[in-house]
């Protein structure tokens, strides 16, 4: 039914231009198609950013009583069980007692150019609101927001946009900040600054693309302009931008994080101030 409904949807809103959505929804169906497909754990769901419906992997907390809820924002052009960062996420931190919640984001045909996607963030602050909505409707009063790559984009453009107070700390995963004259919406340490008091966990690798490394500085500077004493800037030794191989320690850096900013310790962890360290 869903898909008949999408496939309705896509044959519909070229008669309206103004409702066009800027992501490419024939390619959002294909990845729809084979996550379904393959998917061997948690469950998918369709969500609906108030246009359009898309797709959510929702994987519940192996706890009975889940720490909270992480909502996973993938990079540029790929789906919520990408095989690289997102899906060791979503899959891992649930060991550790936090529910997941992975959305497929605005994608664009495979040969955009990073400056096409800029349409899309707007976009996204819709797809984003939802999954928070959904994880609300489950109960849960402490959410977190992850991104990779473009996904840390989109999620510091929600942040900075709304200051949706329901989100209780941001993670970014290999975050860059790159030429704010063309394109401030991409650029993550612009974002930052806006973050007042909201815990920021920054984890990049070693090895990192030179969009991330020629940009920590700057993203720290932003961290504690911001002024969370919880905020952290994590470099992970030898492990690239897609943490190939790093998988277990990016998981176990995450959840000793958490466990601190916004976790049930958290009243008891009073001493922390930002700081930068490496693993």
């Amino acid at each position: 039914m869903k898909t008949l409904l999408n496939t309705l949807i896509l044959s519909i809103l070229p008669l309206f231009p103004g409702l066009l959505p800027a992501s490419d929804l024939e390619r959002e169906q294909r990845w729809q198609e084979q996550v379904e497909e393959n998917l061997f754990e948690g469950e998918t769901l369709m969500l609906n950013d108030g246009s359009v419906d898309f797709l959510g992997i929702y994987t519940e907390s192996a706890q009975e009583r889940p720490e909270g809820a992480v909502l996973l924002l993938h990079g540029r052009g790929v789906h919520p069980d990408w095989p690289q960062v997102i899906s060791p996420l979503r899959t891992r931190l649930p060991e550790q007692g936090w529910t997941t919640l992975s959305l497929q984001m605005p994608v664009l045909d495979p040969q955009a150019k990073l400056d096409a996607y800029v349409p899309l963030f707007d976009e996204g602050l819709g797809r984003i609101e939802a999954g928070i909505d959904y994880l609300q409707e489950q109960g849960f009063d402490r959410i977190v927001l992850l991104g990779h790559s473009m996904g840390n984009g989109m999620a510091t453009h929600y942040l900075s946009t709304t200051r949706d107070p329901r989100v209780k700390a941001f993670i970014g995963v290999g975050m860059s900040a790159d030429k704010p004259e063309l394109r401030s919406v991409m650029d993550t340490a612009i974002a930052l600054r806006k973050l007042a008091l909201l815990p920021v966990l920054d984890v990049y690798g070693s090895r990192d693309i030179d969009l991330v490394l020629n940009s920590v500085g700057a993203r720290f500077d932003a961290i504690r302009y911001a002024g969370s004493p919880r905020s952290q800037q994590i470099m992970l030794r030898g492990s690239d931008h897609f943490h190939d191989g790093s998988e277990e320690k990016l998981t176990s850096v995450i959840v000793d994080w958490l466990g601190v900013a916004v976790g049930r310790c958290w009243a008891d962890n009073n001493t922390l101030a930002a700081k930068q360290r490496s693993y």
